[in-house]
């Protein structure tokens, strides 16, 4: 009688036991749901948002300044390479073969008493000389600088770089929800309870497929002012009574509307042409600057950009054509 009593009470056990396990295993699927729905909603969401932005309808400014078109070309670092180059160009300084930028004594011209010259000026330091990585890497992460991106961007003009890095976000938690209802079909088979195991592998392949399939989207303009930066480049290969009126049009076709549009690549001047390099620049990188620090504002622009800038020409589909470090 009291062996009876007691195999009942084992099997209640045992009973109630997995009917606890059923029910964690019930809740942790649920919160899989939710946490996978809802990181499938707002991938979703980012990326909706993004196509709006490349898809609205701007217009580009016919008197943009050089420094303007760079970093709509190319980001922070354009800028700092544009300015750079059309200071060599007035002879204010000079680029050794080494990459060493020396400023000279008239380096402070009537129109550098702000600005982005300014900012490279005092990046160079007490010293007036640097590695030319170095110094355009300082200078994109000046206030200048800064101050340009932010105008562009309040013109609608460059889309918001907190936009841009949420996608990025929004993929990793993705990536993160389709791990979690994996581990919990792994722990269903290992314990012996593979009722609902499929939920897993359903919801962990949907979370994966939406973070393969919708890509972040690289570009950090709209796509009609990349569509007008491709016609300002390819205004430079016409003969000059075909090209149309106006100002941009006319800065586009000068050596520094070249590198503005193309960087540094695009310099006729041989000693430029070989420092490609400060466009992409990190710190730690001996042949650039030493180990000093001076990423700028990189991270909150792509790193396509860079391709097109070592390219010497299109920055065009891609970061600005449009990339994280770029210029």
């Amino acid at each position: 009688m009291s062996l009876s009593i007691c195999r009942r009470g084992k099997q209640l056990l045992e009973q109630t036991g997995l009917r606890g396990m059923t029910m964690l295993a019930e809740g942790l699927y649920l919160a899989a749901l939710i946490l996978t729905s809802g990181a499938i909603g707002y991938r979703l969401a980012v990326a909706l948002r993004i196509t709006a932005a490349l898809k609205a309808k701007v217009t580009v400014r016919g008197d943009l300044s050089a420094e303007e078109l760079a970093f709509l070309a190319g980001g922070p670092r354009r800028v700092a390479a544009t300015v750079l180059f059309r200071m060599t160009g007035q002879g204010r300084l000079s680029v050794a073969e080494d990459g060493t930028v020396t400023l000279h004594d008239d380096v402070y011209a009537a129109d550098a008493t702000a600005g982005v010259e300014k900012a490279l000026i005092e990046a160079a330091g007490v010293s007036r000389s640097e590695r030319v990585g170095k110094l355009v890497a300082h200078t994109a992460a000046s206030r200048a600088v800064r101050s340009i991106g932010d105008q562009l961007q309040a013109e609608g003009l460059l889309i918001v770089p907190s936009l841009r890095r949420r996608q990025y976000r929004a993929r990793r938690l993705l990536w993160w929800s389709a791990a979690l209802p994996l581990a919990l079909t792994v722990y269903e088979l290992t314990a012996g309870t593979a009722d609902r195991w499929w939920a897993g592998v359903a919801l962990s392949a949907s979370a994966t497929a939406m973070a393969t399939l919708i890509k972040p989207a690289h570009a950090w303009v709209p796509y009609g002012v990349q569509s007008r930066l491709d016609f300002l480049r390819a205004e430079r290969e016409r003969p000059a009574a075909w090209r149309p009126a106006g100002a941009l049009t006319a800065l586009a076709v000068t050596p520094v509307g070249a590198v503005a549009l193309d960087g540094l690549a695009a310099s006729q001047e041989p000693e430029l042409r070989t420092l490609v390099a400060p466009e992409t620049w990190r710190a730690g990188d001996p042949a650039h600057g030493g180990a000093a620090t001076g990423g700028g504002m990189s991270g909150d622009w792509g790193s396509s950009g860079n391709a097109g800038a070592l390219g010497g020409g299109g920055d065009g589909g891609g970061a600005g054509g449009c990339g994280s470090a770029g210029v």
